[in-house]
């Protein structure tokens, strides 16, 4: 065998390490707990672990859980192995997932699975998911809750309660009906936080007043202006969620907050000019093969979107260059241009050069952080984006969405690009897109019409062939 074969992996190809080579081995580590992972999740070694057919339907569905999840495969071969331990305890004591005792979980993970070894966050997150086990943090942060309302003034307190109830039942259905996004415990805790806020001040200025039933608009308004100005308007939606609740509930007899539309701050980041975008796209063109790192970066930011984390998080698992796809976390894929294709093909060879770069996952990687696999800071980003163009990745990303927000409207970035609504929204109002746009259609039928209108009426101008006929006999004659 050639020095060039015994010094690659026979897996992947990679470079192997000095210890590999020293030692005789012919795969590399990745490999090597790649290929462990593989046995893990075979049917043969599962038919062959366990007996019980619910031990091996959660071993199963384990395995896909840390797969989609994209948990390196080093530490996926650590807690596989950890598990098997656990689940076959589980075998002897107890005759189901609903016989499952959380007590016995939880102290089982904690005696075998350390912080170091098989990061057992990810399987308390995959017995949440399979709800074999129940959060019991969220039961700690509604007590913390709990005591932080038993605090406030007796007579603000039903109010209050009566909200966080509400708000924590919403969020149990939401969980239960296996939402993508169910309310978080944080939001909650904000709006506590705010009403919190509010008490405080209405006990300390206006001592007079005895509850919530006392509050006027005067009152709130007087609060509002000792706020920021940024502040005001969400504080006030979250005021008048408050007392539309109460209200609906009998606690209230009025609603001290009207319901005006949200005031529109300007931005304070803001986009481009068209010059800097036309010098921005022609430096990008002209530093393809002098700087193609931070060129593929600065084009991801400006004409994707790509906010710092999406860019950071691509895996070369995530590329397909045949098809010209990159495919991106939570959002939908990008499609690749003739001009991107120039720029990822010189981003490859250039990574290429660095070391270990076929044993790291990640598709942006540098040379300061070479034996982890873990995805670079934003810092990494910013410091490139920001010395080749001037220009911060999130003013970039601003431009590109404001650009196709003024040309295909909010809608198309909702669709294109998978924002919010909210957060399409404050890039264009999309009811003003839609009135122009049907005032546009509308135009356009109007102008069709008046073209159909005028050849009618040249056509009745233009004599009939009959009266042709009779103008020509007549000369005739």
């Amino acid at each position: 065998m050639s020095r060039t074969n015994q010094q690659t992996c026979i897996d992947c190809g990679g470079d192997l390490r000095p210890y590999h080579i020293k030692n005789s081995q012919r795969v590399c580590d990745h490999c090597r707990e790649k290929r462990r992972v593989v046995s893990f999740l075979s049917d043969e070694y599962i038919d062959r672990t366990f007996s019980e057919n619910w031990t091996k339907q959660i071993f199963q569905r384990l395995g896909a859980f840390l797969g989609e999840r994209g948990v390196s495969v080093k530490s996926q071969s650590r807690m596989l192995a950890k598990v098997v331990i656990i689940l076959r305890e589980a075998e002897q004591c107890f005759s189901g997932t609903r016989a499952m005792s959380q007590q016995w979980l939880e102290t089982r993970i904690e005696q075998l699975m350390s912080a170091k070894q098989a990061a057992p966050t990810f399987f308390k997150a995959f017995l949440l998911k399979e709800r074999i086990i129940s959060d019991q943090e969220d039961s700690k942060r509604i007590g913390a809750m709990q005591a932080k309302i038993a605090g406030l003034p007796q007579d603000y307190q039903r109010v209050i309660e009566v909200y966080v109830n509400e708000r924590v039942s919403e969020r149990k259905r939401q969980i239960e009906r296996n939402a993508s996004k169910p309310l978080s415990l944080r939001t909650i805790e904000s709006d506590l936080e705010v009403y919190t806020r509010t008490i405080h001040w209405l006990t300390e200025h206006l001592p007079e007043l005895t509850g919530w039933v006392m509050v006027q608009e005067e009152h709130i308004h007087a609060f509002l202006l000792t706020l920021a100005p940024k502040q005001r308007e969400m504080v006030r939606t979250d005021l008048h969620m408050l007392f539309r609740l109460a209200r609906r509930r009998r606690l209230m007899t009025h609603v001290p907050v009207l319901s005006d539309p949200v005031r529109r701050w300007p931005q304070t980041v803001g986009a481009l000019e068209p010059k800097e975008q036309k010098a921005l796209a022609r430096l990008i063109q002209e530093s393809m093969y002098t700087h193609p790192i931070e060129a593929f970066l600065t084009a991801l930011c400006f004409y994707h979107g790509l906010s710092s984390f999406q860019v950071l998080h691509i895996k070369t698992s995530d590329v397909d260059i045949e098809r010209g796809v990159i495919r991106i976390q939570d959002r939908p894929p990008i499609y690749l241009l003739a001009e991107d294709l120039l720029l990822l093909e010189q981003f490859l060879q250039k990574r290429k050069e660095m070391p270990y770069a076929q044993q790291r996952r990640h598709l942006v990687i540098s040379n300061l952080s070479r034996l982890d696999d873990e995805p670079l800071g934003k810092e990494y980003l910013k410091r490139k984006v920001c010395g080749f163009s001037g220009y911060t990745p999130q003013r970039l990303r601003i431009s590109c969405f404001t650009i196709l927000c003024e040309q295909y409207g909010p809608q198309y970035l909702v669709e294109a690009f998978g924002l919010s609504l909210t957060q399409a929204g404050r890039y264009g109002n999309l009811t003003e897109y839609l009135l122009e746009e049907e005032v546009k259609q509308q135009r356009k039928e109007f102008l069709e019409m008046s073209r159909q209108l005028e050849d009618r009426e040249k056509q009745h101008r233009q004599p009939s062939p009959s009266e042709k006929a009779e103008v020509k006999h007549g000369d005739t004659i």
